[in-house]
């Protein structure tokens, strides 16, 4: 009797042990909504039309972009999301010069996207 309760405890222990080491997928719920990654993507080719950007600038400003939009995320309150925001923000216009800053200010919608914290 011991060793059929012993074989049992260790069948359960390995089949727990088995069931934890699975990978889980999770599919999403919206597959018809865009990316992140494709939104940030979009903004910076509007970008590239008011102003003369480089393939590799643009690369950059995606990643910043997709930092910027991941650490806010990871913020936990409100202030710190918005501080996060406007660090990004710095390092997003510190790319451009006044007059191609100016040339971005024309498109008001873009540029108020880019460089405006919203909260929600």
């Amino acid at each position: 009797m011991k060793r059929i309760i012993a074989i049992f405890t260790l069948f359960l222990a390995f089949s727990f042990n088995a069931n934890a080491q699975e990978a889980k997928t999770f599919s999403t719920p919206n597959t018809n909504e865009k990316s992140v990654k494709e939104i940030i993507i979009e903004d910076i080719n509007l970008m590239s039309k008011s102003v003369k950007m480089e393939e590799g600038l643009k690369m950059d400003l995606v990643n910043l972009l997709q930092m910027r939009k991941d650490d806010v995320n990871n913020s936990k309150t409100q202030e710190e999301k918005q501080a996060v925001f406007e660090r990004y923000t710095s390092k997003l216009l510190s790319a451009f010069n006044e007059e191609q800053i100016e040339a971005l200010k024309k498109d008001k919608e873009l540029f108020n996207r880019l460089t405006q914290f919203s909260s929600k």
